[in-house]
């Protein structure tokens, strides 16, 4: 079983979504030529877990650069929810052998992973008010490896840098001192807008490395509750959703 499927079921009313507190953030770097058929087996799993009536979630982007990086999002309320997800694939997969057998499939596609489980950090509200975690169709996503020692100085510059309020969520690591910036964007073009704060680009001392990458949402590859993206169904096409 991969970290894709561990989303928990959330509960998202229609009205402004607050930013979830637990953020489990998975990368898939897949093999090369593999992006169309990994692409029509992550449908088919959708599927079959609309067949068995899962309450497993979680929304899917590829990279606008690189169709090779697959980006998951799976939300929380909190970090214990990973597990009580996991029990409950658990307890379902039995019932339904073919889950395991298409995630093995997919596990066979994917030359790379990494996943970081993580809790917001509310030192900066997050203030735009167009756009939340229910309209996005993009992202913009930054993510810093600070150094040991430094996490103090590293949390100062993003009070600096958001002031009163910011256009984008700041998460940290539950494992490490693993920070993510992440920017939720209406369309892809957003991002020309979403650059890294200045006082964190002025910090370099204080971290090891920086990934930045801007993510389009893929809808056949996700799988979301009905009111997760109600919000927005009048804006622009809804993502399958189920």
């Amino acid at each position: 079983m991969t970290a894709l499927l561990l989303a928990a079921a959330v509960a998202v009313k229609a009205a402004a979504m607050a930013p979830p507190q637990t953020l489990n953030i998975v990368h898939h770097k897949l093999k090369r030529h593999a992006q169309a058929s990994y692409q029509t087996l992550e449908a088919s799993i959708v599927t079959a877990y609309d067949r068995a009536k899962a309450p497993l979630y979680w929304v899917t982007f590829q990279s606008v650069t690189d169709p090779r990086d697959v980006l998951y999002l799976n939300v929380f309320n909190t970090p214990d929810d990973l597990k009580r997800a996991t029990a409950s694939y658990d307890a379902l997969a039995p019932a339904h052998p073919e889950l395991a057998r298409l995630t093995t499939r997919l596990a066979s596609m994917i030359e790379a992973q990494t996943t970081l489980l993580t809790t917001r950090r509310d030192e900066v509200p997050y203030t735009r008010t167009d756009v939340d975690f229910s309209t996005m169709r993009a992202l913009r996503l930054a993510t810093f490896e600070v150094k040991a020692g430094h996490e103090g100085q590293f949390v100062d510059a993003i009070r600096q840098a958001g002031g009163g309020g910011a256009p984008w969520i700041i998460y940290e690591s539950t494992a490490n001192p693993t920070f993510v910036l992440l920017w939720p964007l209406r369309t892809r073009a957003d991002a020309r807008h979403a650059s890294i704060p200045r006082p964190l680009r002025e910090l370099r001392r204080a971290y090891k490395r920086t990934d930045v990458g801007v993510y389009a949402i893929a809808p056949s590859m996700s799988r979301v509750p009905v009111e997760f993206f109600a919000k927005a169904h009048s804006a622009s096409p809804k993502p399958k959703a189920h």
